[in-house]
């Protein structure tokens, strides 16, 4: 099929989540051959599946599984998808512990940063360099409105999608030079099966306090986010780079919703409580 995106490859790491099969089909749409990366096989397989379902005439989804924190599976899955020249890679993988700030051990600040900034870092460096040589391409990654300032209970997922956003804009800075840009989506509270956002959509209190800090009053879509990376990888955004887009209805001209609610429904109200009173967690909890 022949569309904006046709003869060029395009990498999603993290490819079988929602926002990963969302992308796939917005890209394939527009043309692009798409090659899904994850650590699940039949999740990969799933999520070609959908995308051939809903664009038949779309070229064939491929995948490649492996670990996207794993360099040696990030090259092999960036050697897949250059089979067609890559022009795009999306970094989709990430995701944050709910824990107070004096409940955080440093065991989870460290894996939620590997989840959410080593990847990327692997997924800008293989991909970029595949791109180097094809003239350029765009590397698209997924912050969080949890970035763009605090979000208490969440401080090592905060911590985590500020520091990629700053590695958005250092990647940014120095592949410009090679037609490589590189920037980010920041989307805000969607449903999908990684977010389980049940209990904000099921606790009438949690979910007005968070629409609460929306001018628009809902909650996003996979489909909503797939819009904005389809933007910023394709020519249509050909000079931006080193930017973070917020899709998110407006949260960013408000503020963080508080998440006391859950994160007592989470974590227990004792350690909420401890926390609260600046006392560290009991042995048996740490």
């Amino acid at each position: 099929m022949s569309g904006p995106l046709s003869g060029a490859g395009a990498l999603i790491t993290g490819g079988a989540g929602g926002f990963g099969t969302a992308t796939a089909l917005r890209l394939a749409r527009d043309g692009a051959s798409v090659t899904l990366m994850g650590r699940t096989e039949s999740s990969l397989r799933a999520a070609a599946d959908t995308v051939a379902r809903a664009a038949p005439q779309a070229p064939a989804v491929r995948w490649s599984v492996g670990d996207a924190a794993v360099e040696g599976d990030v090259a092999r899955a960036v050697a897949d998808a250059d089979d067609t020249p890559l022009r795009v890679c999306v970094c989709t993988v990430g995701g944050g512990t709910m824990a107070p700030a004096m409940a955080l051990s440093s065991e989870v600040l460290i894996g939620d940063f590997e989840r959410n900034v080593v990847t990327a870092l692997l997924g800008i460096r293989h991909s970029a360099a595949a791109m180097a040589t094809h003239g350029g391409g765009s590397i698209v990654c997924l912050s969080s409105t949890a970035g763009a300032g605090s979000l208490p209970f969440m401080g090592s997922y905060s911590v985590a999608k500020a520091a990629l956003e700053m590695l958005v804009k250092v990647t940014a800075d120095e592949l410009g030079a090679l037609a490589v840009r590189v920037n980010a989506v920041r989307p805000g509270l969607v449903p999908t099966n990684a977010a389980k956002p049940g209990f904000i959509a099921d606790n009438e209190e949690l979910r007005a306090n968070v629409l609460r800090e929306k001018p628009l009053a809902r909650v996003g879509t996979a489909e909503d986010i797939a819009e904005a990376v389809r933007y910023l990888a394709g020519p249509e955004s050909s000079w931006m780079t080193g930017a973070v887009l917020p899709v998110e209805g407006g949260n960013h001209l408000r503020r963080a919703a508080d998440l006391e609610i859950l994160a007592r429904h989470v974590c227990g109200d004792e350690v909420v409580d401890r926390a609260l009173a600046g006392r560290l967690p009991d042995a048996d909890e740490r």
